[in-house]
């Protein structure tokens, strides 16, 4: 099932947000969830990699799973947009828990990539999105955060195609810090499970051990999972160093 999360009035406000989609996939039975964001570097949705597959893999092992197409390309990816739409995907996935029999109290957020820093992002910044919708007050507060090859920083180990995108060609050193994960950490911050090859030539893996040590200093629950090669957008590492990672990252989110 596809669904579109703005409403008409709020797509005739930014037209882009017609392509804002989430595709659903429900096993119900008041089943945890997880929302997925794939990677693109902002730029595009890479659900044939690390949406679907991640997708019917979560439903396999018991949990309700949809996978956002949020908004991206130049422009349109741009903050706080991307941020907006996981916001939107969480209210309307808390609005549709009794219709579609799943357990929405707490939604992971699993994300790669580009998409990875959208969630881990996300999770640092969900009290600025919370609001009213359909008359109701909805948590947005991930219950915890599934992070492949992501990235962390907007400074210096950036991917610079990713930043570009979220904050502009032009953006300062206090947009940058702003956007930046790893200084964004606190204590109430949601447990992290994170796998990342050492030889990824896209994101440095230097953007998960800086958030594994942001997390460590706070106090916040964590795994982070190295592997020595790989590469980059590998999704679920069939025939690679890293496969198996899913499940690992299902255990730990069955230990939350």
């Amino acid at each position: 099932m596809i669904y579109k999360i703005y409403s008409q009035k709020e797509i005739e406000e930014r037209p882009q947000r017609n392509n804002v989609i989430l595709e659903s996939y429900v096993i119900g039975q008041n089943a945890p969830t997880v929302l997925i964001c794939p990677g693109g570097a902002y730029k595009f949705i890479s659900n044939h990699n690390e949406g679907k597959p991640f997708a019917e893999k979560l439903n396999a092992h018991g949990y309700n799973a949809f996978v956002l197409f949020y908004s991206v390309g130049f422009g349109n990816g741009r903050f706080p947009y991307p941020l907006q739409d996981v916001a939107r995907a969480a209210q309307f996935i808390k609005s549709k828990a009794k219709e579609l029999n799943i357990n929405a109290d707490g939604i992971s957020l699993m994300g790669s990539s580009a998409g990875g820093h959208l969630c881990a992002f996300f999770a640092s910044q969900y009290k600025n999105f919370e609001g009213e919708y359909n008359g109701e007050f909805y948590s947005l507060k991930p219950q915890s955060l599934v992070l492949c090859y992501p990235v962390i920083t907007m400074r210096e180990l950036t991917h610079k195609l990713s930043r570009y995108i979220f904050l502009g060609f032009f953006s300062g050193k206090a947009e940058r810090e702003r956007a930046s994960v790893e200084l964004n950490i606190t204590g109430d911050y949601p447990p992290a499970f994170v796998w990342h090859n050492k030889d990824d030539a896209t994101v440095d893996v230097r953007n998960s051990i800086m958030f594994q040590k942001a997390l460590d200093e706070k106090g916040v629950k964590n795994e982070l999972h190295l592997y020595e090669t790989g590469g980059h957008g590998i999704g679920l590492a069939k025939g690679k160093e890293a496969e198996g990672w899913i499940e690992k990252a299902m255990a730990f989110l069955d230990s939350i």
